[in-house]
């Protein structure tokens, strides 16, 4: 591999490909040994200094990816911002989660697992390895839950039932961030002033603003979905308890 090759622009992803699967069986394999890893052979300090290593370098691609944008004469203010929820989410993890607490974290836990589903199992990517725009895609999308699974069970930082409404309502007040962005430049991220030119899946939801309302509404049905596993083991820990 040359070094060009990591600024070159290629069409080498494909969906479920060889590069896709490897990314998903190592985000997966990732998200399990690392929480068992650190909950058994590091102690507190060991493994806070994990999880900020792993927020450094996962915001570290996001700034990377924006500067080789730059450099290379491709960026676009109106486009490439790091303003989607993953990826300012993966900006600012270091700012929101050098020290975690339960407040932020209850939010990050859904904005994180509810937003990057289909964008692991359908990724908006054509560049493969070793591309520059490969890496930040997957140390975003997949680093984010990797990290949120760790911080989850090694922090001990469960969500609860309350923890939904409370992440929806943050969710509303980025939208309205995102809103005043779009205004205030003349973009469209996370196309809440239109859909996007090409056609999507938001073209079967209905036309603007409707489409909006059905997007929270499956948002919310996700928010609800990535609860399941934190209640099914809070409910086992109970009945262990009281047997």
């Amino acid at each position: 591999m040359e070094h060009t090759d990591f600024i070159a622009y290629n069409q080498d992803f494909s969906l479920f490909g060889p590069q896709h699967l490897a990314v998903i069986l190592l985000m997966i394999s990732l998200a399990v040994i690392l929480p068992w890893f650190a909950k058994r052979f590091i102690n507190a300090p060991q493994q806070l200094m994990l999880s900020r290593a792993m927020a450094i370098t996962i915001s570290f691609w996001v700034l990377l990816s924006t500067v080789i944008l730059w450099w290379l004469g491709d960026f676009n203010y109106k486009t490439d911002l790091p303003l989607d929820i993953c990826n300012i989410t993966a900006f600012l993890l270091p700012f929101l989660m050098w020290n975690p607490t339960r407040k932020i974290h209850e939010v990050l836990y859904f904005w994180i697992l509810a937003g990057t589903v289909q964008a692991i199992i359908t990724p908006y990517l054509y560049n493969g390895f070793p591309n520059f725009i490969f890496f930040k895609y997957w140390f975003v999308h997949a680093g984010l839950v990797v990290f949120a699974v760790y911080t989850t069970v090694v922090f001990d930082l469960k969500p609860t039932f309350r923890s939904i409404w409370r992440a929806f309502l943050a969710l509303q007040g980025y939208v309205v961030f995102i809103l005043i962005i779009n205004l205030l430049i003349g973009s469209n991220y996370v196309y809440v002033l239109g859909k996007p030119p090409t056609a999507s899946l938001l073209d079967f939801l209905g036309p603007w603003p409707w489409y909006l309302l059905i997007c929270e509404l499956i948002c919310l049905f996700m928010f609800f979905l990535v609860f399941v596993p934190v209640w099914v083991h809070s409910r086992k820990i109970k009945v262990a308890r009281e047997s």
